[in-house]
């Protein structure tokens, strides 16, 4: 196998990190400079030294996502004798005992993605805990995937698996949850080795930034939001108008989609999703969806009032906040499939 070493502005922790791993039996060490400053140029000269490194250079900062993608694309270019590769940070959080370790999981299941998680306890800087946590609620809610440790650098990956991520979206932080997302897409086994927690310094040399970087793993679903709440506004205010008018439920709920059917699509495929082209495909999918959900909105505004003496509009509001996750899931996944259209998110 072979480590992968995305690298920024990296210190001689990197040239320890890469000194330690070719105590090891590695086919290979690739390290990706993304744009670095020359004054960590002693360093990658230094790593650049050793007859079994490989230095990839980067002009500009492209991002983690993309140093990845280029240390996978020379992979399959170059190596392609390997049975896969192993992805570590150069800040020395992850130790080359644990590399090893997650190498030899993967040698052990070599169809799965072999995820090294850390244990997130209270000596773990706060900014660490705090984006791990949401996004493994976020991973709960729409995607049933449950991985104790979503943002891990320390990852194994079989070689075969490479071609699939050049395509994942992604160029900075939020490409390492599309790449969880991909994994689930293809049924991908996940696999999880428990390796020792290390912050050098409160983990200051990570350039990892909780608000910038996690809102771009949000964002899609951010946008769905609004664009959801929005049409939910034009939905809303003409079943009210016409349920009022006409005392029908029916009448109000086919009145109310009519209305939030167009705006919502177009809100949807071009501002949410982004996705191109697609055609008529995607409007039957796009449609089909919308019957469906407002047939179980219905059926569940009958149930809630049955059962709970709910006012029509009180229980057309709660059913409606329960399909919601439903709603974005299947669009997100299926009608316009946004983990390989969608450059600014991953696959959630």
């Amino acid at each position: 196998m072979a480590v992968i070493i995305p690298a920024y502005n990296p210190t001689q922790t990197l040239v320890l990190l890469v000194d330690a791993l070719l105590l090891y039996d590695f086919a290979a060490v690739i390290v990706v400079d993304d744009g670095s400053a020359t004054t960590s140029d002693p360093v990658f000269a230094a790593v650049a030294a050793h007859p079994r490194v490989t230095l990839l250079r980067h002009a500009i900062n492209t991002g983690k996502g993309r140093a990845l993608k280029t240390a996978f694309n020379h992979c399959l270019l170059h190596e392609r004798q390997l049975l896969g590769v192993v992805t570590a940070d150069a800040d020395g959080q992850h130790s080359p005992h644990d590399i090893t370790r997650v190498a030899t999981a993967l040698a052990e299941t070599p169809a799965a993605m072999v995820l090294g998680v850390r244990e997130f306890g209270q000596d773990v800087p706060l900014r660490s805990r705090f984006g791990n946590s949401l996004t493994r609620l976020v991973f709960r809610l729409l995607y049933g995937l449950n991985v104790r440790d979503t943002q891990t650098g320390l990852r194994a990956l079989p070689l075969t698996a490479l071609p699939s991520m050049l395509k994942v979206p992604g160029e900075r932080y939020e490409y390492e949850s599309s790449m969880l997302i991909d994994a689930l897409r293809y049924r991908r086994p996940l696999r999880e080795v428990v390796i020792k927690t290390i912050y050098l310094d409160g983990n200051s040399s990570s350039h990892f930034n909780v608000i910038r970087d996690s809102m771009k793993i949000y964002f899609v679903l951010l946008r769905f939001t609004l664009s959801s709440l929005s049409t939910s506004v034009v939905d809303f205010l003409v079943f009210s108008l016409a349920f009022l008018w006409s005392g029908s439920l029916a009448a109000g709920m086919l009145c109310g989609r009519t209305a939030a059917l167009g705006v919502n699509f177009a809100l949807n495929k071009r501002m949410v999703f982004r996705q191109r082209g697609g055609g008529y495909g995607v409007l039957v999918q796009y449609l089909a969806l919308v019957v469906l959900l407002a047939s179980i909105s219905y059926l569940s505004i009958q149930e809630l009032q049955a059962w709970f003496g709910l006012s029509t509009l009180m229980a057309k509001l709660l059913a409606e906040s329960l399909l919601f996750i439903v709603s974005f899931s299947v669009q997100h996944d299926l009608i316009f499939a946004a983990f390989h259209n969608e450059r600014d998110v991953g696959s959630l």
